[in-house]
């Protein structure tokens, strides 16, 4: 059945070490029965994607296509996962990552992935994954930033990275104005959003309310443990 899986909810913040960089990951089918991740998250959540996996009776190598947001550290580190994928990004952002001094975007791992066999390079403003299903380009956080679209959903990345976004509160955009477009582009696409670095958002009326309040449990070696949430409105 087609629908979107959130096999790890966004969390954003920032610590005395920088961002946190603990991103959204999504499991998509489509209505054909694709199975679609979009985006990857980080190296420390590398570990622990193919456990998520498991627990719905799936392995990475069941995993049809890979959709990357953008190429950032947090959202493009484990792409190499899924074997059998399709891997999709957009031209603009392969582009940047060659070029730029982006330090988030992750150096070694472009040229492989331009040499994967089955990349898919999308140009222009949209592309159709499938009937139903597209890809929309949606720049300012990066140059090349794509979200997806399906039925009444859009998963966006760090296109719209959270909540804070929609009241102005921008981080971390290469370009501003663009950003701010896109996110008027994302909000005019669907009812539900599902941001790279927060819960779902879902449209009631004139107002963008969160499904939740994020959470991350930090165990320490003694056993104990420490959950984190954001502040609550």
């Amino acid at each position: 059945m087609a629908g979107i899986d959130i096999l790890l909810s966004g969390f954003f913040g920032m610590s005395n070490r920088g961002f946190l960089g603990w991103s959204g990951l999504y499991l998509v089918t489509t209505p054909s029965g694709r199975r679609v991740m979009f985006d990857t998250a980080g190296y420390n959540e590398r570990g622990t994607i193919p456990k998520l996996l498991e627990e719905r009776r799936l392995t990475p190598a069941d995993i049809d296509c890979v959709i990357l947001s953008h190429l950032h550290f947090d959202h493009a580190a484990n792409w190499d996962l899924f074997a059998n994928a399709e891997i999709v990004v957009h031209e603009e952002e392969v582009a940047y990552a060659q070029s730029t001094n982006d330090i988030a975007i992750l150096r070694y791992p472009v040229p492989a992935l331009l040499a994967h066999k089955r990349l898919r390079l999308i140009t222009g403003d949209t592309a159709a994954l499938e009937e139903g299903v597209q890809i929309f380009h949606v720049p300012g956080h990066t140059p090349g930033a794509i979200a997806l679209a399906m039925n009444d959903s859009v998963v966006c990345g760090d296109a719209l990275k959270s909540r804070w976004d929609l009241r102005g509160h921008l981080m971390n955009v290469w370009n501003e104005e663009l950003a701010r477009q896109s996110i008027q582009k994302i909000t005019s696409l669907g009812n539900r959003i599902y941001p790279g670095h927060d819960m779902p958002l879902e449209r009631r009326g004139n107002e963008w309310c969160p499904c939740g309040t994020p959470s991350v449990r930090v165990n320490f070696p003694d056993g104990s443990e420490h959950v984190i949430q954001p502040p609550t409105d």
